[in-house]
């Protein structure tokens, strides 16, 4: 708790924030008890009359009751002070579970004396020390027995002999006197721990009154002395803390831009570094595009010469076809006499056999004749065979000369799609060739221009050494100025402990003044 809270709490405060856990689990805690010792007598058969739901609902509103309690606990504290809407919500907690619970056993048990109990119900009420708390509570016990007493007049009075009226009067003496002065005690106790705060507060005032009225006169001095010479420190320490902060500033720019400076020098002299390499690589980037465009030139010159070869080839392959076609007509044109001398050779062979007849039928007188026709008949036989032999060569020949003009007209064809893949070829080394000299001039340009840009890094380098040799003059000069104002701050920071130690004094004095406070 915090200890400026602690102070302000009044002796009531205080007792309640102690008892409040208390009471809010004492009560279901008893109610639980209760409920315990009553459901332990069911069993051993001690209140036959009791039921058992009634006595199971009365357990489970007190198991309900006392999770109840436990929030109120839980969420009634607030950096360890009761909260005013919590305690108002527990005293009414306090109160309905009361009402309930002692109407529940009134009517649950039948028990002649239990109206003795009401005066506990009510006591743990007085625990908060709530007297309005305490008179609601009383009146709701008593008028709940004045109730009971007449609704269940048979179960819970004394018998009516004759002492019947004594007890009552007794009992109604009792309670009339008893629950009356429980709010009468609480209502003296509450305002007896209010009026004792304010005694014990009033003679703290008295004894703090001494002590100010002593060191008041001290403090004030001690304070505007402190405060004059603390303004004149602190004037002096703004202008001091001011030009050291400025002269920090310029410090670190400065240095920043020297650091920026040589970092600068370092990649423009790695960049100078660089500079040969890339020159280096530029001209033999330009050798190699002169060399390939010299060898695109010969190929240019090669490609055309076998595109000429080429054409002169299928010039050739064109009169080669020409030659077979007449080959063939003339191959048709020995078919055709080869046919004649046929026909020829099978007339004669029919001459020999008309002569070989006429032969038999003149006897002897025609076998001379008939010697005559038999060789005719068979050099027409052979003349025949010789024909089928030259006519068998022909075709060979014939289908030979046909194969070859085949494949002159196909080796035709192929050559002019070579012819056709030679021109592309040709057209695409041309263009080849027209880039490649872009490319030529476009290295030239860049060379050109890589010279002109290391002619301007070299000046770069030139005047970022000289800007560095600048920058390093005035950090020596910022370096003096800032010993300098190293100096004036430890004076000054002397002058303000100094200053520190006298208002440490005074502050002292103030907590002293507020604890006796």
């Amino acid at each position: 708790m915090d200890e400026n809270k602690k102070q302000n709490l009044s002796a009531l405060d205080e007792y309640i924030n102690s008892v409040y856990v208390l009471i809010l689990l004492l009560t279901p805690g008893a109610c639980q008890c209760a409920g315990i010792v009553y459901t332990f007598n069911k069993i051993m058969g001690w209140l036959p009359t009791v039921s058992w739901i009634a006595l199971i609902l009365f357990d489970v509103t007190c198991l309900l009751y006392l999770a109840m309690g436990i929030v109120f606990v839980k969420t009634g504290f607030s950096d360890g002070v009761v909260k005013k809407s919590s305690l108002k919500a527990g005293k009414i907690f306090l109160l309905v579970v009361l009402f309930v619970q002692f109407n529940f056993i009134l009517y649950m048990i039948p028990a002649k004396d239990f109206w003795g109990f009401a005066f506990f119900f009510v006591v743990l009420t007085a625990f908060f020390l709530d007297y309005k708390l305490v008179a609601l509570t009383s009146l709701e016990i008593g008028g709940s027995l004045a109730v009971v007493w007449i609704v269940r007049a048979k179960l819970l009075l004394p018998e009516k002999d004759d002492m019947f009226i004594t007890n009552m009067m007794d009992r109604a003496i009792c309670v009339l006197l008893s629950l009356p002065a429980l709010v009468l005690l609480t209502y003296l106790i509450n305002r007896f721990l209010v009026n004792a705060k304010k005694d014990e507060m009033e003679r703290n005032n008295e004894k703090v009154r001494t002590v100010l009225d002593s060191v008041k006169s001290l403090s004030e001095n001690l304070l505007s002395a402190g405060n004059a010479l603390s303004q004149i420190s602190d004037n002096e320490s703004a202008s001091v803390e001011e030009l050291s902060a400025t002269s920090t500033q310029l410090l670190e720019g400065s240095n920043m831009l020297d650091s920026k400076t040589r970092e600068s020098m370092e990649n423009l002299n790695e960049l100078d570094e660089w500079k040969n390499v890339v020159a280096d690589n530029v001209e033999k980037v330009e050798m190699t595009s002169k060399d390939l465009l010299g060898k695109s030139k010969e190929n240019e010159a090669l490609l055309a010469d076998l595109q000429t070869i080429n054409g002169e080839v299928s010039d050739s392959l064109v009169a080669t076809t020409d030659v077979a076609q007449k080959l063939a007509e003339a191959m048709d044109e020995i078919g055709m006499t080869l046919k004649l001398i046929s026909d020829i050779s099978n007339s004669t062979n029919l001459l020999a056999l008309n002569a070989s007849i006429e032969a038999a039928r003149a006897g002897e007188a025609g076998k001379g004749f008939a010697v005559v026709a038999l060789e005719v008949g068979n050099l027409a036989n052979s003349t025949k065979t010789s024909l089928d032999e030259v006519e068998k060569v022909i075709k060979r020949v014939r289908e030979n000369v046909e194969e070859m003009t085949r494949y002159v007209h196909e080796n035709a064809r192929k050559l002019e799609k070579q012819n056709e893949y030679f021109t592309n070829v040709f057209a695409g080394i041309q263009d080849m060739t027209q880039l490649l000299g872009v490319s030529v001039d476009a290295v030239n340009t860049m060379g050109e221009a890589h010279h002109k840009q290391a002619m301007v890094i070299q000046n770069t380098v030139s005047i970022n050494k000289e800007l560095a040799d600048d920058i390093s003059s005035e950090n020596a000069q910022f370096q003096s100025i800032n010993k300098m104002v190293e100096s004036n701050v430890n004076d000054i920071s002397e002058m303000a402990a100094q200053i520190s130690t006298i208002n440490e004094m005074v502050d002292e004095m103030n907590n002293l003044l507020r604890i006796e406070g």
